[in-house]
């Protein structure tokens, strides 16, 4: 008869992300708080002593807690799996090396009650308009009063031939149906520019909160949209849009204001990112403004409330605030689609947007209580620190249960993508620290393996002797999987069991990398002897799943690779491929079968 550990290991575990932590954590989790808590339900007994040395969104904290009390959901998925948990309280101790990750793992398992959480956001949403509802005054298209709801503005280029500056908006795009153009004429010389190869326009002006003059990539408000009473409305941006954007850009900053330089990394681009050094040049000058007024205004409540309001502005801010907001066009749509930044990224496109924050806010605000309330009554300990994991501070063998999910390789500069939020808790990541591949930090596969091993034999070390750990990784590169199977024998901890999580939305990265890879492998591992390494032929674990494969009539070659790297990891063989290797090897070994 199967234990419940071997009925978890069994089918690739669905993710289970409800709307109110998908939308509370400062990242997208790669598994639900609920789907963890029913391994630590199934895995240890009430009372145990919960570690995750990446700590992250704090969706490890959460599980903890859930335990106690499981949702309806909860027990309706540990039932469809056919496993038995066992509910009960248990305790949490969270690393994060991450300003953020730590702030906001701290803040939503601090237990503050619903209620009162509510009652904070709706007094603080009543001071919030009063102190920035003008700033979002507009009008629609005959004159009547309204408020904005949101801005798509233009990035501004120069024609190749004659030099005129062209708006993007206007002559690189349209409307009913919506389309990107590749190619612009001119509407002054008639000439036709490849947009990818045209030069953007710049501008020369004085920033107050730097005292000095700074030169800057040239947008223009392009399209409003807005509403009137109960209407809404889009129009586009007029000489009024023109001289309220003059009058905000040459505006005073706060007097108790100081500029936040961002430090770049791997992630810098000198297209999109031309003239953007502080914090404030990533947002409008409205917007900056705006939200700078809100944070201030926390300070006026509960440090614990003030707090959880600080998190709720966070959550909403780098996707949703600064430039890096967008817009993107959909198959014969009739408008642009308003959507967020891309995560992971610090991406800045043609057409950035500007939304107006406050009714962004008292959106987010909703999933932010709905948290608060499954959590308040859970009597758990919940332990956040913000430091490294390649030294923890808990006693050998007092760790009954490690659930983690280290940084990819090189996949995401978690350190560099936070500062857009940490810049405004006025403490950055430490990334000398960060268990990271990286150009910028000069972190190499073998640096990122050295510092992986470190983690894991702590792991090791404070993991009781018949403990379990799950581990979380995802690559797409042979060398970073490579660097996890030493850091993993280095450690003397041997994968038991492997599966795979489907997740329902993948990463910007996982969309667009033409070697991407569905489905995060899942790890089972314990102490003991090392995984020691076979001769067994990886090219042959991958034939085996292709010939599974053949009678099915759609093919998930990213899926098939996650089926090989957990196979090989399992039967201690060397992974000599990358995905984008594997897709082609998968590709001709089907085609050669018919």
């Amino acid at each position: 008869m199967m234990t419940d550990i071997e009925k978890l290991f069994l089918e690739p575990l669905k993710s289970t992300r409800t709307g109110a932590f998908y939308n509370t954590f400062p990242y997208p989790t790669k598994i639900s708080p609920e789907a963890i808590a029913i391994y630590i339900a199934c895995i240890t007994s009430p009372g145990a002593k919960i570690l995750d040395t990446f700590g992250g969104s704090g969706s490890t904290g959460v599980a903890a807690l859930l335990c106690e009390h499981p949702t309806d959901r909860m027990i309706q998925l540990a039932k469809d799996m056919g496993v038995s948990p066992e509910w009960g309280k248990r305790d949490a101790v969270l690393y994060d090396l991450g300003t953020y990750a730590a702030f906001a793992s701290k803040t939503i398992t601090s237990r503050i009650r619903a209620n009162e959480f509510k009652e904070t956001v709706d007094k603080f949403l009543v001071l919030a308009e009063k102190e920035v509802e003008q700033y979002y005054r507009t009008h629609d298209e005959v004159g009547q009063a309204g408020s904005l709801r949101y801005v798509i503005w233009s990035e501004v280029l120069k024609c190749q031939n004659c030099n005129e500056e062209i708006s993007y908006f206007a002559e690189g795009t349209s409307r009913s149906p919506v389309s990107f153009k590749k190619e612009i004429t001119c509407p002054i010389c008639g000439h036709t520019c490849s947009v990818d190869e045209m030069n953007f326009a710049t501008e020369t002006v004085y920033d107050s909160l730097v005292h000095k003059t700074i030169t800057r990539k040239k947008r223009i408000p392009a399209w409003v949209y807005g509403t009137s009473g109960k209407r809404n409305w889009d129009r586009p941006a007029d000489e009024e849009d023109i001289v309220q954007f003059q009058n905000l850009d040459t505006s005073a900053f706060d007097d108790n204001d100081s500029p936040r330089q961002i430090e770049w990394g791997d992630l810098h681009r000198k297209g999109y990112h031309f003239g953007i050094t502080y914090l404030h040049q990533m947002y409008t000058k409205r917007n900056y403004l705006v939200f700078y007024k809100l944070w201030k205004l926390t300070d006026s409540f509960e440090q614990r409330f003030a707090d959880a309001l600080k998190l709720l502005l966070l959550s909403y801010n780098s996707a949703h605030c600064t430039m890096m907001t967008r817009v993107v066009a959909k198959h014969n749509a009739k408008d642009f689609v308003l959507t967020s930044a891309q995560s992971g990224v610090l991406y800045i496109s043609k057409l950035p947007v500007e939304k107006n924050i406050l009714l962004g806010l008292k959106r987010k605000a909703k999933p932010f209580i709905e948290t608060y309330r499954l959590l308040e009554d859970c009597a758990g300990d919940v332990v956040v620190k913000n430091q490294s994991s390649e030294c923890l501070d808990e006693s050998s063998g007092t760790i009954d249960f490690v659930f983690t999910d280290p940084p990819f390789g090189d996949f995401i500069p978690y350190a560099e993508v936070n500062q857009i939020n940490e810049l405004w808790l006025r403490k950055v990541t430490d990334r000398s620290k960060e268990v990271i591949m990286s150009q910028a930090q000069n972190k190499g596969v073998r640096e990122y393996e050295k510092m992986l091993a470190t983690v894991f034999k702590e792991i090791n070390r404070v993991l009781k002797s018949d403990a379990k750990a799950v581990i979380v990784f995802h690559a797409a590169k042979a060398d970073v999987w490579d660097a996890f199977a030493k850091s993993l024998n280095e450690s003397n901890l041997k994968i038991q069991k492997t599966n795979i999580l489907d997740k329902k939305q993948s990463s910007f990265k996982q969309v667009v990398s033409e070697g991407s890879v569905k489905g995060d492998p899942l790890f089972l591992v314990a102490k003991g002897h090392e995984n020691t390494e076979t001769e067994d032929d990886d090219l042959a674990i991958l034939d085996d799943i292709i010939i599974n494969s053949v009678k099915q009539e759609k093919v998930d070659e990213k899926r098939m690779y996650s089926l090989y790297v957990n196979e090989c990891l399992l039967r201690g063989v060397k992974i000599g491929i990358s995905a984008k290797e594997a897709y082609a090897y998968i590709t001709k070994k089907r085609g050669d079968k018919g």
